[in-house]
């Protein structure tokens, strides 16, 4: 089990839970499906997307590979009264293929903060069903991207205190400011998200992150029998900074 992102996501989903309507919004814009059979949730975390999942299907399986995560999941599946959400604690380059097939899998913003996502990506295809369809968002290779990462290991190696993390969170959020100044938008949290520092924390203190390009995520799922296609790109505020989502269905 990847201990590491245990223990970050053991500390991260308990104290920002995203907000329930925006990430509804989100969602059904995203998703095509509103009735579905059996659904994953890849990678559930704080369990909100879990619970919009169980509106639309029969059966919810939702798997973490953090315990804390999962309990705060069950907490919101209680709040909101789903009782169609079946909770297993699991790392998904691991993760039971006896658990599938499913309908619907969702995994956003998940896979590449793996040590190997590729085989958390194969272990999603693997559950599918043919007819099936994957929903996967993955951060975008940029030409800034080792910045970024550059930025993150020194985080991590530097600033991984709760008082320091707040700094780093200050510090960016300043800076998102200044930018929006001069391009003349309004400065504001994502709309899911219940504050800047999450998106800072989230972005520059998990253990592992990759980036990848939409082209080789396509090309992946169509070498293993599925017909892929980038529905969302470049979600984030800075084009630099961002995810994009794929959307993959199983060959018959």
């Amino acid at each position: 089990m990847d201990l590491a992102t245990k223990e970050f996501y053991d500390d991260f989903w308990p104290r920002f839970v995203p907000i329930y309507d925006e990430t509804k919004k989100y969602m059904l814009e995203t998703l095509t499906e509103r009735q579905i059979g059996r659904a994953l949730d890849a990678g559930c975390g704080h369990g909100i997307c879990s619970v919009i999942l169980s509106e639309m299907a029969e059966q919810v399986v939702s798997v973490d590979v953090s315990s804390d995560s999962l309990a705060t999941a069950r907490q919101q599946a209680q709040r909101f009264g789903r009782d169609n959400i079946e909770f297993h604690h699991q790392d998904l380059q691991e993760l039971d293929t006896n658990l599938g097939p499913f309908d619907l899998v969702w995994c956003w913003g998940v896979a590449m903060m793996a040590p190997d996502p590729m085989k958390v990506m194969r272990n999603l295809m693997a559950v599918t069903k043919p007819g099936g369809t994957v929903y996967l968002g993955l951060y975008l290779k940029t030409w800034l991207s080792p910045v970024h990462e550059g930025v993150r290991h020194f985080c991590r190696a530097y600033m991984d205190t709760p008082a320091r993390r707040k700094l780093v969170g200050g510090f960016f959020t300043g800076l998102t400011k200044v930018a929006c100044l001069l391009k003349g938008q309004e400065i504001n949290r994502r709309a899911d998200n219940v504050s800047i520092q999450a998106q800072v924390e989230d972005w520059y203190y998990p253990p592992y992150k990759t980036f990848y390009s939409i082209e080789e995520i396509v090309a992946l799922f169509e070498r293993n029998g599925f017909k892929a296609e980038c529905i969302q790109d470049r979600l984030g505020r800075m084009k630099s900074a961002t995810i994009f989502v794929i959307r993959a269905t199983k060959n018959a």
